[in-house]
């Protein structure tokens, strides 16, 4: 009666099989954290350096103006 309930554990190779699963789990999971990582970085240079669309459309307002009272010809 004992041995019918160690028939169903587990062997040493399935611990194994399985450890070597989690091993595999755990290096993917260190991977996605060091990529994530890697785009907040890159993220917060971006944002960093980004200009919004209306900050630079007024910033070439003012040069236009800035061309007009210099009386320099527009590149454009």
């Amino acid at each position: 009666m004992v041995q019918r309930g160690f028939d169903e554990t587990a062997q040493k190779a399935d611990v194994e099989k399985l450890e070597n699963r989690v091993y595999k789990i755990e290096s993917a999971i260190i991977q996605i954290s060091d990529t994530l990582a890697a785009m907040r970085k890159d993220i917060y240079e971006i944002k960093t350096r980004y200009v919004y669309r209306d900050e630079f459309e007024d910033a070439l307002a003012r040069l236009s103006l800035v061309e007009k009272r210099v009386g320099i010809k527009s590149g454009k």
